[in-house]
């Protein structure tokens, strides 16, 4: 089996033919590497899909967050239960008992 001789191949073909093989090289590379080439195009789309995502995931945080003011708004009985568990407040006369994990 022989080896591609670099050489041999560019003085087969005609210099018409080098440069319609050059130019198209540089259009491929052009397309390819461009700030607007296909590469560029592949990472802005990654990217806008994960933002996309991001955007979801804030909105259904954003809805869950609208849905508890509401409930605070509206019940005093879901203002006692969040000052119980998360500032640990008690009414007058009741003890409080403390329980530590092992």
């Amino acid at each position: 089996m022989k080896l591609f001789n670099f050489r041999k191949f560019l003085k087969e073909i005609s210099r018409k033919n080098a440069i319609i093989l050059l130019i198209i090289s540089l259009g491929l590379v052009y397309m390819l590497f461009d700030q607007k080439g296909l590469i560029q195009r592949l990472h802005l789309a990654g990217e806008k899909a994960s933002l996309e995502n991001r955007i979801e995931l804030l909105r259904k945080e954003n809805k869950s967050m609208q849905a508890e003011i509401l409930k605070l708004q509206t019940s005093d009985k879901e203002i006692e239960r969040i000052a119980r568990e998360k500032y640990f407040m008690h009414r007058n006369g009741e003890e409080v008992i403390k329980v530590e994990p092992k």
